[in-house]
């Protein structure tokens, strides 16, 4: 059978057509697509595994599909006050022969809370996020799964491999909402098309609609005894070479500030995030869990003691004992 979707006849399609074009979605979902990265569950969003980007992608080759979308007709821009605006993207899905099976519609916002805020990092507490907490949330119980975590200012999130109770730290207004706007038009893009291929393609029985933007894998701090920071590997190392140091202690690294970013948790815990370049212009981001050094700012060499280098993620992490400016040596008699 022809893997197009829309016979060129106006005759409608047949129940063994229908049938042959369900199997086929499931045989690509077998064969060719891997949980995870094409499709994926949630907790407490169902059963059905929602259909991600790149999922869509492998349907539309399957079935020939072009996904068409006029910059000047189909994306529409909603200013709002302070700076913020809404997209509204409508993708037209076409087969080979031009024909549209579909129009989806999707929109994005930069007041919704992963642009409109910084900060709100989460730190695990490693308590295992309770069933209940998620058939709560399906029966629509908001406010009672909010409870059972602990209440305002707990969320969950995954580290370790595991889902955990997390504590949130503080947010605040995003200052340059306008790095956003191109993330949040390729958002509402990428909402439209999957929309669009499951209406054209009738997997809808299948998959979900996207939801891969939520906040369902946000980078979460370890719990304590190994924080994590967002440390990029320094130049020329490899990731053998993180592995290698993996456990161990430096005594000292030092180098320059590049930027200093604290993150506060509703327990008064403070973790502050120190970005150096050393002089061998290697950049780290070292952290130390206590409010940021006052004497420390933008170019001031510092020295970070007894830093502990772990592995978290596939990443080197370096925790500091303490932060301490690195005072120039005045030589005897000037």
């Amino acid at each position: 059978m022809s893997t197009e979707l829309v016979k060129q006849e106006t005759q409608a399609l047949t129940a063994a057509d229908i049938r042959a074009q369900v199997n086929l979605i499931q045989e690509v979902m077998k064969e060719v697509m891997q949980e995870g990265q094409h499709y994926g569950k949630v907790p407490g969003c169902g059963d059905k595994p929602a259909l991600f980007k790149p999922g869509a992608e492998k349907l539309s080759m399957t079935f020939r599909l072009r996904p068409v979308m006029d910059n000047d007709r189909d994306i529409n821009i909603e200013h709002l006050p302070n700076g913020h605006r809404e997209i509204r993207v409508y993708c037209h899905i076409m087969n080979m022969a031009g024909v549209e099976l579909a129009t989806g519609v999707g929109s994005c916002s930069t007041m919704e809370s992963k642009y409109r805020y910084r900060g709100g990092e989460k730190l695990a507490t490693g308590q295992p996020v309770p069933t209940e907490y998620w058939n709560l949330k399906k029966a629509g119980k908001k406010d009672e799964a909010q409870a059972l975590i602990g209440g305002s200012g707990f969320g969950v999130g995954k580290a370790d491999g595991m889902w955990q109770i997390c504590e949130m730290g503080e947010k605040m207004e995003n200052p340059d909402i306008a790095d956003t706007y191109n993330t949040v038009l390729k958002m509402a893009k990428k909402r439209a098309y999957v929309d669009g291929i499951l209406s054209s393609t009738g997997a809808s029985d299948i998959f979900t609609q996207d939801i891969e933007d939520m906040d369902i894998a946000e980078k979460v701090d370890a719990p304590a005894g190994k924080p994590k920071t967002e440390a990029p590997k320094a130049k020329n190392e490899t990731k053998a070479e993180a592995s290698k140091a993996n456990g161990n202690l430096i005594p000292a690294i030092s180098g320059k500030v590049v930027n200093m970013e604290p993150h506060k948790y509703k327990s008064g815990k403070i973790k502050t995030d120190y970005t150096i370049i050393t002089d061998d212009e290697k950049k780290y981001i070292i952290s130390e869990w206590r409010e940021p050094n006052a004497a420390v700012a933008p170019e001031t060499p510092i020295i970070a003691v007894n830093v502990k280098v772990s592995e978290y993620n596939g990443q080197p992490q370096y925790i500091a004992e303490s932060i301490r400016v690195d005072e120039p040596e005045i030589p005897f008699g000037e």
